[in-house]
């Protein structure tokens, strides 16, 4: 096959054929022979190399380059054994775009190169290709957690929206940048949250930034103080919407950059259609509240109003419940302690995990 064909083909399977921009982006990541390799994984070493008349140690060293690089995948990271090309264009997208600590593979204007063909992709294509699809969606995949710190104290909180809880749950940790705040951060939009190091991986995924080496392995102790700082910077937590304590990916996110908040919100997509609301919600003491808009800057959802009430002079903070997530990043900032947060919803709004998908990930 030739190597345009290949490109071609590598396309098709994410749903991309006919795409100048997605394969620009192929182009970039592999070259014509690592592109005509590639379209024929998942197949044994020995006869890959035999079929394009290469040696064992070409095809391996090729084949290692693309797993460095974020694009095609072994069944074991650490004998890189069974390669396999992304699965979709996520995996890929979030891959390739993750480079922390791995400083040999591109320049950093060839970095910035790479996160400008993605963002030329995701903004003037794959967006207006996904949102139709998750505005229709028939439930929302992903449930949001609320900050840890803004609920801890509250009777009748379950296991599986504890994120201190869950976290402990998980063998192996690690973390990794943030892929969508790295490329809007390299061509200059600026972010209200400074965290770009704050992808948590848990297990499996937590084996792949060990085997790959673009990442930072984390004690429990770690990954505690990550979830707590990232919550202090008014990140918000998605995981999978049902009942389960792990995942591979704790998205810690927010709508400045997030490759689902962001292009939502822009696209007008109700939040509801991808994200559950977490079980709680928060509540505003008028008498202690004042009137700081704190809360009112740090929320992503503009569920937080100030509003003028009867009887008092200062304006004050309304929760709008419908817009609401429940994520409590707002309950960190209130200083006069007027918010805090309530149970609303059952333990079934939690659905079981038979009935629900897991979240996304590298591995």
């Amino acid at each position: 096959m030739p190597a345009s064909d290949a490109y071609d083909a590598l396309a098709e399977r994410h749903g991309h054929g006919g795409s100048e921009r997605y394969r620009r982006i192929l182009e970039f990541v592999m070259s014509p022979r690592q592109a005509q390799l590639a379209v024929q994984l998942p197949v044994a070493l020995d006869e890959l190399a035999a079929k394009e008349g290469l040696s064992v140690e070409t095809v391996q060293a090729e084949l290692d380059d693309l797993f460095v690089k974020g694009v095609v995948f072994p069944r074991n990271f650490v004998t890189r054994e069974t390669y396999r090309f992304a699965r979709d264009t996520m995996q890929l997208h979030d891959a390739t775009e993750s480079l922390w600590l791995l400083d040999g593979v591109y320049t950093q204007e060839q970095r910035n190169q790479l996160w400008a063909l993605w963002w030329d992709f995701c903004t003037n294509e794959w967006d207006a290709k996904r949102m139709p699809q998750i505005a229709k969606a028939p439930r929302p995949p992903l449930r949001i957690v609320p900050a840890y710190k803004a609920i801890k104290d509250i009777p009748g909180i379950l296991p599986y929206e504890n994120m201190h809880e869950m976290a402990n749950t998980a063998g192996l940790a690690s973390v990794v940048s943030c892929s969508c705040r790295k490329r809007q951060e390299s061509l200059g939009n600026t972010c209200s949250h400074s965290h770009d190091m704050n992808c948590i991986q848990f297990n499996r995924a937590a084996e792949y930034v060990q085997g790959r080496g673009h990442g930072k392995m984390l004690s429990k102790e770690e990954v505690l103080s990550l979830i707590d700082q990232t919550e202090d910077d008014g990140l918000v937590h998605q995981w999978p919407n049902a009942d389960m304590m792990i995942t591979n990916t704790l998205c810690s996110c927010c709508d400045d950059c997030c490759v689902f908040l962001l292009p939502m919100r822009e696209h007008g997509v109700p939040w509801t259609s991808y994200y559950a609301k977490s079980r709680f919600e928060p509540r505003n003491d008028i008498d202690l509240c004042d009137g700081c808009q704190d809360c009112i800057e740090r929320c992503q959802f503009d569920a937080l109003t100030m509003e003028k009430v009867a009887g008092y002079k200062k304006m004050k903070a309304i929760v709008d419940s419908e817009k609401c997530m429940g994520c409590a990043v707002c309950v960190l900032v209130c200083e006069p302690g007027s918010l805090k947060m309530e149970i609303v919803r059952p333990p079934e709004h939690i659905p079981h995990l038979a009935h629900a998908g897991e979240g996304h990930s590298h591995a």
